[in-house]
């Protein structure tokens, strides 16, 4: 009896010590005052300051093929509840779901997730922002030891069910998905375009020795109306090579399909879209502060163009890490110099270093020159093609960063933006009524101070 009691026991133990149980929190408030944030701030606008804070709770388990995650956080500004608060809607689910591991390499998916791939150019995790992102997503996940991928995602989205005795049966039943409204003439602009009914997402990343190669492609199934949904293509390929202390990167994506415009305005026709994006960047990691110097380019629309769509949008990245901290491109903001609802493009060119200061200390610090592809037509003229220079301006970023002690971290950033009448047109700033463009304080800065608590309990 006792002989088999102790082979429980050890049974027992054996199937614990291959399972992995943790319980992480975070809690991150950041300090923000915004003057000149996403675009410039006008003399009779008044500075923006306020804290927004994220407290999450993660816990995940994993035991041979089975894997589980739930995160939730909740995320406000200090001060929009009331101090003897009952309830709020500000509590929601981050990332849920389950893991089936049928081998060492390999990972089904299912369920509420982050989606992050080369560098998070086109699918990024969007930490930055409070509240992040995370996709409602079937994925398979492989990965060898020496760092070949390959991933397949697929998502099926809906608003949500009622019966058949909805006063509005058609629109709330059966598949319509549409959530969101297009911006402007429901053109593809990358900012308030729909999120799509499905998806479908393949993704092959290849090491050879120092040097690897990705390739991704994506089909966004799109639903304006009810109805069948259209398809929009998306392909990208980023080679990265090595060299000693030099890395060499690229990065180029390309959009395609057939906007189906007219399902929504029978004014418009259906618009092609053909767009595209290319980064080159060059790294030398043996010099002091590791300088990182690139080049973006960015597509995007003429006043002219009107039968086919050629801005880019990158769609689901990280673009606070691409574009300038200030946000003035591709985060819920607007850029045109067409005054056509669409999208101007871009041309990023970037200097970007980071510096160690002291034992837990370092400074990042990032140059961009921004100007755009496309033509920044002059408002104020009385000529219809008079344009501006294509120069919209410059972003100084600096950051701090400081490990205060284990699991703490402290952040302190400032950006300023020394932009132009070009930069102005381009966010829209004109006054129609004066026939000028408005008037734009001196300084347009922005600064934050962050702290982060990421304990580790389990």
């Amino acid at each position: 009896m006792k002989k088999f009691t102790l082979t429980i026991c050890c049974l027992c133990c054996t199937l614990y010590a291959n399972a992995q149980f943790t319980l992480e929190g975070q809690y991150r408030p950041r300090a923000e005052v915004r003057n000149g944030f996403k675009a410039p701030i006008l003399t009779d606008t008044e500075v923006a300051a306020f804290v927004e804070h994220r407290a999450r709770i993660t816990a995940g388990y994993s035991q041979s093929k089975l894997g589980f995650k739930l995160s939730v956080q909740d995320v406000r500004i200090w001060g929009e509840t009331g101090q003897i608060n009952k309830a709020d809607n500000l509590l929601s689910i981050h990332e849920a779901y389950g893991e089936y591991k049928p081998s060492k390499n390999s990972t089904f998916r299912i369920g509420r997730q982050e989606v992050a791939i080369d560098g998070h150019r086109f699918f990024g995790t969007l930490d930055w922002a409070a509240q992040a992102r995370a996709f409602d997503a079937v994925r398979y996940l492989y990965k060898d030891s020496i760092g070949n991928e390959f991933q397949l995602m697929g998502t099926f989205n809906q608003n949500g069910l009622t019966d058949s005795s909805s006063p509005e049966p058609a629109k709330n039943t059966g598949n319509f998905y549409n959530s969101g409204a297009y911006a402007g003439a429901n053109t593809y602009t990358g900012f308030g375009l729909p999120l799509p009914k499905a998806q479908v997402m393949g993704y092959v990343k290849k090491m050879f020795g120092t040097a690897n190669i990705s390739f991704m492609g994506l089909v966004d199934f799109m639903q304006p109306t009810e109805g069948h949904p259209y398809p929009l293509y998306h392909f990208g390929i980023s080679p990265n090579y090595k060299l000693d202390k030099l890395n060499l990167s690229g990065q180029l994506y390309y959009s395609t399909g057939t906007q189906k415009l007219s399902a929504t305005n029978p004014e418009l026709e259906d618009n092609k879209l053909s767009a595209y994006m290319l980064s080159l960047s060059l790294q030398h990691t043996g010099l002091k502060g590791k300088p990182l110097l690139g080049v973006d380019y960015i597509s995007g629309d003429d006043k002219g163009t009107t039968d086919v769509t050629e801005g880019w949008a990158p769609l689901y990245g990280t673009n606070h890490k691409f574009y300038g901290f200030m946000d003035y491109f591709y985060v819920g903001s607007g850029h045109n110099g067409g005054g056509n609802n669409k999208s101007g493009g871009l041309v990023d060119i970037y200097l970007k270093t980071t510096f160690k200061v002291g034992e837990s200390s370092n400074l990042l610090a990032h140059l961009h020159a921004f100007s755009s592809p496309t033509d920044v037509y002059d408002l104020s003229s009385a000529d219809p093609e008079a344009t501006l220079g294509s120069y919209l301006g410059t972003e100084l970023d600096l950051v701090f960063v400081k490990k205060l002690a284990e699991n703490i971290t402290f952040k302190a950033g400032y950006s300023q933006m020394f932009g132009t009448t070009s930069m102005q047109q381009v966010k829209g700033q004109f006054n129609t009524d004066t026939g000028k463009y408005a008037n734009i304080k001196g300084m347009q800065n922005w600064t934050w101070v962050m702290i982060n608590f990421t304990p580790k309990f389990l």
